[in-house]
């Protein structure tokens, strides 16, 4: 008895669809991102000396008897310092397009995991509303003959049963796309713990606690480029402060006087005075401050737009906040007034199927009004930066 159990039970067991739950989905999601790795660079050595230079000069055109000149030009050790500093800053830009990237999956992932939840609700909803229109219609069909019979009314109701079935066939489509852009074909999902309008708005409060901190709102290319140009203005005053500009050795040759015959040994000092070192000092620290002023302004910009985005969701919660308490009220006064009709006798269940549709049409309203206050929020958390935190979090999850 108890093998024939098993053998009935078998064929669910192994063609059961397996389920996924909002860790999985992420997971799954993330590690389809592929990172360009940044090619290593060989180690870059900075000299001690910039030029070797080897001078030779004959006299009378008589070559047995030439003069040599061996100069070095050298370098110092704030120069040495400041061209690795420069170097290494260019070197270790960071990866914006990447970056970008990531943060574009993160948003996509979190609009698809929304939208697969909403898809799941709004099908429940139609399933519920068909159901509801199919008694509806059967009832309709036994009034035929009879004085109470409106086929205008019975052809209403299977208009909107087939508008509502062609409704759920795109919905069904609309969800089994997502669920093949990420290979879930065979696999149901688990939507428990999905966010509520009530841990968005704790969040957002959450939020208020703590000023904007203007470091996080500042564009990184134009902090990089700030950075980059900080080390090049370094670089320049490095090499104006330069004094020594070569030293050299040098050999006069063969004479027939051997006192004649002898090493001489020199230094060049220099002292920079030309316009154009300090026309190319002067651009740089224009483009300091035209840098500056702009990290400053769109600091401030980003920072406006990200309080107008809160201020904005905030309204629209409080909106839906609002229509929710309308719409429980109205529940519970058709709630109550079905119950009085329910106890009469003779009475049409037609009412209370009329007030369970209309239940449903005020859930399929909320539905919609949650599905763009969760947009809004993504939008929200986006621009502010949150949504590419270096630690994952799942943002429509309570």
């Amino acid at each position: 008895m108890r093998l024939f159990i098993f053998y009935l039970l078998l064929p669910s067991i192994c063609f059961s669809q397996s389920s996924i739950d909002a860790e999985q989905f992420f997971d799954l999601g993330r590690s389809q991102f592929e990172q360009t790795e940044k090619p290593e660079l060989e180690p870059l050595y900075f000299p001690w000396i910039n030029q070797y230079e080897l001078r030779t000069e004959s006299r009378d055109f008589d070559l047995a008897s030439q003069e040599y000149t061996f100069r070095l030009s050298p370098s110092t050790g704030k120069i040495r310092k400041a061209q690795k500093a420069y170097y290494e800053q260019m070197k270790n830009a960071p990866d914006f397009e990447g970056q970008e990237n990531y943060c574009d999956l993160l948003l996509s992932l979190h609009v698809d995991w929304l939208a697969l939840f909403i898809l799941q609700e709004q099908k429940n909803v139609k399933d519920e509303l068909v159901a509801i229109l199919d008694d509806q219609q059967t009832i309709y069909e036994r009034m035929v003959g009879t004085l109470e019979f409106d086929p205008q009314k019975l052809i209403k109701l299977q208009t909107d049963r087939s508008d509502s079935k062609i409704g759920i066939n795109k919905l069904v489509l609309k969800q089994a796309a997502l669920l093949n852009k990420y290979n879930l074909q065979n696999q149901d999902i688990d939507f428990v713990g999905f966010a509520t309008i009530e841990s968005i708005s704790k969040n957002l409060e959450r939020a208020t606690l703590y000023s904007i901190n203007p470091v996080e709102l500042m564009d990184l290319k134009t902090e990089h480029k700030k950075q980059l140009l900080l080390k090049e203005i370094e670089l320049e005053s490095a090499e104006k402060k330069q004094l020594i500009d070569f030293a050299q050795i040098k050999y006069t040759g063969p004479h027939s006087d051997a006192l004649q015959e002898r090493l001489s040994v020199g230094l060049g000092f220099q002292i920079s005075n030309a316009g154009s070192d300090k026309l190319k000092m002067q651009k740089l620290q224009l483009e300091k401050e035209e840098l500056n002023r702009k990290s400053e302004w769109d600091v401030q910009e980003k920072k406006e737009k990200l309080n107008m985005l809160e201020y904005g969701l905030r309204q629209d919660i409080q909106a839906y906040f609002d229509f929710q308490g309308i719409r429980e009220e109205e529940r519970g006064q058709l709630q109550n007034l079905g119950e009085k009709i329910a106890q009469k006798e003779g009475v049409s269940p037609l009412f209370l199927l009329e007030i369970a549709e209309r239940n449903l049409s005020m859930k399929d309203k909320s539905l919609n009004k949650k599905e763009d206050l969760f947009k809004s929020y993504l939008k929200y958390l986006q621009q502010s930066g949150d949504m590419c935190q270096s630690d994952f979090i799942n943002y429509l999850k309570v």
